[in-house]
């Protein structure tokens, strides 16, 4: 929500979503509920006057993001605001997809001699308990890159080297606006509110992710714990959060029953991963269908079969051999197709269209599959950053080949070999969980710096190509 224009909220909403246009749907949705004002893109499609606070509208590019169309206010003009409050309240209660569940309140970042808060939003800020009661209200200081640039500039007579530079004046530019929220937005608003600075500009990539975790925390904490994993399947910034989404849906459906399988019995295990590979497909939201084809889910089945017999490995040197090095050669061409060798003859071994029995190799072997296919995602979701177009079935190759050919996969399924069921705890979930997280810690961290490396200017992601 913001109650003036051009305060930066229509590009917030197209970097955290990755949407470029919405329209009005022929069918309701109601999977997440967003107030925005003036977004340039939706009232496109209408005449001034047109638009319809009530009218869910959706964009192609990311069915999950629903926006409702407030229009625009300026100080002085309260129809439109008056229309805005009278929505909110009637989405405070009802149907939990119905419900609004969090507000972004969007404010410029105060620049020399402007007003932080207009009368219109000091008004909303007073009348908050009344207006959204439980609802989590987040502030959010946008343009935050040009706040500052502006303090910069003022210190330029200091000959501080530019990456101190920058440093200070971040640090500063976090002093001031926290001194602004504590003089006038907190006495306002009568209690604590969450805030954060954002900008969609190069070198402030970290500002998007804080906002979207900082939402589905408040999300889950106030209003319910299924919109904020929606919310969190509606994002495209923050892979980390993603991570999270997949271990949630994991534990709530079918992790527990790797270990007593009542949910599996009488089902092949092709039956049971293709559930599984659907639902973690789904928490990640890619813009493509190719994630879901026969073919690609023959490979991410291909992929467990490689487990061997544990041996020693030294994860230090085995980080040696980069994903880069594998990918590069590839990407050397970039309008080359990308080959995955094990296509050509990619038959899949009897087990998986066996009845699922439990035993060890076949528990190893789907959790192997749980986070081999979340690494492939996290991986393409790194590899796809800030394109905001759909995937083709190049992006998904290269994806797979540099997390098949990385260390992580390989100390990955060495892990999966040694695990071994402990007697009155769930090691399966922990396992999973642990592996999945793992790429965050210190020794495998590179592997995402790794992927970053690769050139991929020049490469047609979006293109697509035979498997």
């Amino acid at each position: 929500m913001a109650l003036q224009t051009g305060v930066g909220k229509s590009t917030l909403i197209n970097r955290a979503f990755g949407v470029k246009k919405a329209v009005k749907p022929s069918i309701r949705r109601s999977d997440i509920s967003l107030l925005l004002t003036n977004f340039p893109q939706v009232s496109a499609h209408y005449r001034p006057g047109e638009a319809n606070i009530e009218t869910p509208l959706i964009s192609p590019e990311n069915t999950l993001f629903v926006l409702h169309d407030s229009q625009g206010f300026e100080p002085g003009e309260d129809t439109n605001y008056e229309t805005a409050k009278r929505f909110i309240l009637s989405r405070r209660s009802g149907a939990l997809g119905d419900r609004l569940h969090a507000v972004w309140f969007c404010l410029e970042c105060p620049r020399t001699g402007t007003r932080l808060l207009e009368s219109a939003a000091e008004d909303f800020l007073k009348s908050k308990k009344a207006t959204l009661g439980t609802i989590p209200l987040i502030i959010v200081f946008t343009k935050y890159d040009e706040f500052v640039d502006d303090l910069e500039m003022k210190m330029l007579d200091h000959n501080f080297e530019e990456e101190e530079l920058m440093a200070i004046a971040s640090s500063k530019a976090e002093s001031i606006l926290n001194e602004h929220y504590t003089r006038s937005i907190h006495p306002l608003a009568g209690e604590s509110l969450p805030h954060v600075a954002v900008s969609t500009e190069e070198g402030y990539e970290n500002t998007l992710p804080k906002l979207v975790q900082l939402t589905y925390s408040m999300v889950s904490k106030w209003v319910a714990h299924e919109p904020s994993v929606v919310s969190n399947m509606a994002q495209r910034v923050n892979p980390t959060l993603k991570i999270q989404g997949t271990i949630d849906i994991g534990k709530k459906k079918y992790w527990t029953a790797l270990r007593s399988s009542p949910n599996f019995a009488g089902h092949t295990v092709w039956d049971c991963l293709y559930v599984i590979h659907t639902d973690i497909v789904r928490v990640w939201n890619f813009p493509t269908p190719h994630l879901l084809t026969k073919k690609f889910r023959e490979l991410m089945v291909k992929m467990v079969e490689d487990l061997h017999v544990p041996k020693t490995l030294n994860l230090t040197s085995m980080l040696g051999g980069s994903p880069v090095t594998a990918v590069s050669a590839v990407l050397s061409i970039p309008a080359a197709p990308i080959v995955i060798p094990i296509v050509a003859g990619l038959v899949l071994g009897s087990w998986a269209y066996s009845v699922y029995r439990q035993s060890k190799v076949v528990q190893q072997r789907f959790i192997a599959f749980i986070v081999d296919l979340t690494h492939v995602m996290e991986t393409l979701f790194i590899i796809t950053a800030g394109r905001h177009e759909r995937v083709g079935s190049r992006a998904i190759k290269l994806a797979y080949n540099a997390y098949n050919n990385s260390a992580v996969k390989a100390w990955v399924h060495n892990q999966i070999e040694s695990y071994r069921e402990l007697e009155g705890r769930d090691a399966a979930l922990e396992m999973i969980e642990y592996l999945i997280k793992s790429t965050d810690s210190e020794d495998n961290g590179n592997y995402h710096a790794e992927i970053r490396k690769l050139v991929l200017d020049p490469v047609n992601l979006s293109q697509d190509e035979p498997w």
